[in-house]
């Protein structure tokens, strides 16, 4: 017996030290991990030092964060999973009787007129269009302080509704809908600001490197423009009659008492205005200035689902669209012309951007490679938020 007891003692014994070690190494290995700073980490981190954090729901994840950086604001909202099921006297319907619909139903009032209240939260503050999908004749949104009498018909049909100034966080949105009136959705919409992240983008859990901290930086600031040109990368027209398909809206010219043109022919929309699609390819990622040669009131583009919106003028001249990280492959730019508007080529110039360029245009030392350091990160959002002038 006394030999049993002996040997259950020996083995707790055992049990008790591998426990301590196991409890020993995972107290080091947090410890070891904390010396550099990850890239979600710097994300969170920065985002609340610039007084973003109004954008943020109260228990924010990864995407939440990254919504704010990306710099897009067009914001979609299914009316049947964002009105008020508490307190608003509507029915949710997923029949096609009056129009096709997006998501899974569409909001039906009643037989007298109704409010709908309508809660969501919105990442970035601006000036935004609202753009409602609805059915009714008297329909009355109010947002943004003002209110907007619109009418739809007697089918769910989208319009646009008017310009609103939104603070980033909770909005409050409500409409009066007429008798049997309905809404299908409402999309919030604004120029999308630069993005700010690393060129090969977030990698939310890898360690933050001090490349990626000089290309967060460059765009935080605005300092991309600053990056040297590339003599590799230099300019090349691209004609627009020769590589777009164009509409019966649209025909070639050789018209020359509008500006000079650099194609053998330009393109004109008639009085009907035009959509042009102009097809590109990049060969080598990354970051390209791109300009039109355009006449008109306004030049409206999208390129990757950013759109783009630049005073013209009534004749040929150079319109700037600014920068553009661009992944090798296949691309599209979307042109709208308005009525007599006209576009010619369409030119692409590459910058040099590597880590290194990164770091010399923002000032950052070091190697491009090495882990952000921990004991730094105070230091440097400190001096980020002072030299921060505004996002563009």
């Amino acid at each position: 017996m006394n030999v049993v007891r002996s040997l259950v003692v020996v083995l707790s014994m055992g049990i008790i030290l591998l426990d301590v070690c196991r409890v020993t190494a995972a107290d080091k290995k947090p410890a070891e991990s904390k010396e550099f700073v990850k890239q979600g980490e710097f994300a969170a981190d920065l985002v609340n030092t610039l007084g973003w954090e109004a954008g943020l729901p109260k228990e924010p994840k990864e995407n939440d964060y990254l919504r704010i950086l990306s710099g897009k604001r067009v914001y979609k909202f299914e009316a049947e999973t964002s009105y008020d099921m508490k307190s608003d006297s509507v029915t949710v319907r997923n029949y096609s009787l009056y129009g096709p619909f997006s998501g899974s139903g569409w909001v039906s009032g009643i037989a007298v007129p109704t409010a709908v209240h309508f809660r969501v939260l919105i990442p970035l503050e601006g000036s935004y269009n609202l753009i409602v999908a609805a059915k009714g004749d008297g329909q009355k949104w109010q947002a943004g302080g003002k209110e907007f009498p619109i009418s739809t018909g007697g089918r769910l049909n989208e319009a646009e509704v008017g310009m609103i100034s939104l603070k980033a966080g909770l909005q409050e949105i409500t409409v009066i809908l007429p008798p049997e009136g309905g809404i299908d959705y409402f999309v919030l919409e604004a120029p999308p600001l630069a993005p700010i992240e690393p060129t090969g983008g977030w990698q939310w859990k890898s360690v933050l490197t001090r490349g990626e901290l000089a290309e967060i930086t460059a765009t935080l600031l605005d300092l991309e423009k600053q990056l040297p040109d590339d003599p590799s990368g230099s300019p090349k027209p691209l004609s627009v009659a020769d590589v777009a398909e164009l509409p019966a809206s649209a025909q070639p010219t050789m018209i020359d008492f509008l500006g000079k043109f650099f194609s053998r022919q330009w393109v004109r929309a008639d009085y009907r205005g035009a959509r042009l699609d102009i097809p590109f390819t990049v060969e080598t990622s990354g970051v390209y200035g791109l300009r039109v040669r355009c006449l008109g009131s306004v030049l409206v583009a999208e390129l990757d689902g950013d759109k783009i919106t630049r005073p013209a003028k009534p004749y040929l001249d150079w319109v700037d669209l600014g920068l553009y990280r661009l992944d090798a492959g296949k691309h599209t730019l979307h042109i709208e012309l308005t009525p007599q508007a006209g576009i010619d080529v369409v030119e692409f110039s590459r910058k040099k951007s590597s880590p290194a360029e990164y770091m010399a245009v923002t000032g950052t030392k070091g190697d491009p490679t090495a882990p952000f350091k921990r004991s730094e990160l105070d230091t440097i959002l400190a001096n980020l938020a002072e030299r921060f002038k505004g996002r563009k």
